[in-house]
């Protein structure tokens, strides 16, 4: 009867979605490049991911958020010659295309969700779900992808995907603060 009382209670705690509020989070820069705000439970990590230049995570939550960039020319350019870049559609719509199929060929089950996004902080912006499995896990994935003057960024935040609810307004926050320096 208790185990089934903690396990409830563990349940309901798992589901309730985090308080969103400012002081609850922590603003990190990251070169001259752009500053976002993350958790403050959150710890900078340098594992995440090999190509990022912003990773934090709290293992034992299992949330994660890492921002990766690249130059917005050297996108198009590359893109363009391998004939994959479709000029009729910004830069940042073209980025949104060649991320789902990378995520095609790396999570099983996968499905994805669009969302209406089209700037954060006055830049060109979209934002899309993510679910799927890796390495037999159930993930669920918040990604933004925005289009700055000189590079393309996208942030990923995940969790696994009985935490989803509980974390996506707090992924949908730390997207919504991403600034340009």
């Amino acid at each position: 009867m208790l185990d089934k009382a903690a396990e409830a209670v563990s349940e309901s705690a798992e589901q309730s979605q985090e308080s969103v509020s400012q002081h609850n989070f922590n603003t990190v820069a990251v070169d001259s490049m752009y500053r976002l705000d993350v958790p403050k439970y959150m710890k900078k990590l340098e594992n995440l991911h090999p190509e990022a230049s912003l990773q934090y995570a709290n293992i034992y939550k299992e949330a994660y958020t890492v921002v990766i960039h690249e130059s917005k020319d050297e996108f198009v350019e590359i893109f363009t010659e391998l004939d994959e870049y479709n000029s009729e559609l910004s830069p940042v719509e073209n980025y949104v295309i060649v991320q789902k199929k990378m995520f095609e060929e790396t999570i099983s089950s996968l499905r994805i969700q669009d969302y209406g996004l089209v700037e954060i902080n006055n830049l060109p912006a979209r934002q899309i779900k993510v679910f799927g499995v890796i390495d037999n896990i159930n993930f669920a994935y918040l990604v933004a992808f925005i289009e700055g003057d000189d590079n393309i960024y996208m942030i990923m935040n995940w969790t696994t995907d009985d935490r989803f609810k509980r974390f996506e307004n707090t992924f949908e926050y730390i997207n919504g603060t991403f600034k340009l320096l």
